[in-house]
């Protein structure tokens, strides 16, 4: 089957290209252009076919979408580009994006599952997210658009991105701090819930719904299968690279204070992220294959190396 990834030179599409292209299907990767691959850790096959478009430009998807392509993955789905994908491709069997757990924050329980309201907050990439996925579902819900929507925790793995730093962030002075004995500013107790997921656990996870006709017009929260608290999350970084992390837990209020240029990071992170994987366990065979404390740990370790070159 013909497979075009959008977005597939970022971080994810990468990952979700290398996946699929491993398991037969022959990909296309399209991109604006704009990214290099030359830094990820695993190259994509020199087979791999890439072109050049913008995804929320009508014109240039029109031309594209000319040619048949049964699935089309978007790793980071705009309205434009839905719109255009539901506009333009001719024989397409499923359509999948990536969106994010974030919207469902605040959780109304834990563990959180998909029946939960996903609304996403003002300001936040989450708000946008909510809207990309709730028009997937409409066209699905009025139309029979073939869509199914990926929601990941926090990713991890690879060591081709930083970690999530204390702030919520992926600030590049995070693991350095760790090493120079620095002290970290913690949300209050420092309890608040973080759920990783590894992006080579999340990549597979397009391919399985992909395999699963199950999955269309459905939505799945995909991480790995346990939560920590942010302080033990902050203490695995330090003991992969062989550091005790140096702790101080101050009010949310004020950190915000401190940190004015941050409040949707700090937030997050004083917030609990704990979701069950049960429907996408049951319904396209997801099981991750890494552990939490796994994927931090290869994380920490791989971005640690990289500072040492």
């Amino acid at each position: 089957m013909k497979v075009l990834v959008l977005g597939g030179t970022g971080w994810v599409g990468h990952h979700i290209v290398l996946d699929f292209a491993k398991n037969g299907y022959d990909v296309t990767v399209a991109s604006r252009g704009t990214k290099s691959e030359s830094h990820y850790a695993e190259p994509v096959p020199a087979s791999t076919r890439r072109v050049t478009v913008d995804k929320s430009d009508a014109a240039q998807m029109q031309q594209l979408l000319q040619e048949r392509f049964e699935i089309i993955i978007d790793s980071v789905p705009t309205e434009e580009s839905i719109d255009n994908v539901f506009k333009y491709a001719t024989g397409l069997r499923h359509y999948l994006h990536c969106s994010s757990t974030g919207g469902y924050a605040p959780l109304p329980f834990i563990p959180c599952n998909e029946t939960a309201p996903y609304q996403g907050f003002a300001g936040s990439g989450w708000k946008n997210k909510a809207v990309c996925d709730a028009k997937v579902m409409e066209l699905f819900n009025v139309y029979g658009f073939p869509g199914t929507v990926i929601r990941p925790c926090y990713i991890t793995g690879g060591g081709d991105y930083l970690p999530l730093d204390n702030r919520g962030g992926r600030r590049k002075d995070f693991l350095p701090d760790i090493i120079a004995g620095n002290t970290l500013e913690v949300p209050d107790n420092g309890l608040a819930l973080l759920q990783p997921i590894h992006v080579k656990d999340l990549a597979r996870s397009f391919r399985l719904a992909v395999e699963n006709r199950r999955s269309i017009g459905e939505r799945y929260n995909i991480c790995l299968d346990h939560a920590l608290p942010l302080k033990d999350y902050l203490a695995l970084n330090g003991e992969a690279i062989g550091k005790k992390v140096n702790l101080e837990f101050v009010p949310l209020a004020e950190l915000l204070i401190r940190h004015p240029d941050n409040p949707i990071g700090l937030n997050f992170v004083a917030t609990h992220m704990c979701f069950t994987i049960d429907k996408a366990k049951t319904e396209i065979g997801y099981v991750p294959t890494y552990t939490p404390e796994e994927a931090i740990c290869e994380t920490a370790r791989l971005c640690a190396a990289k500072l040492e070159k």
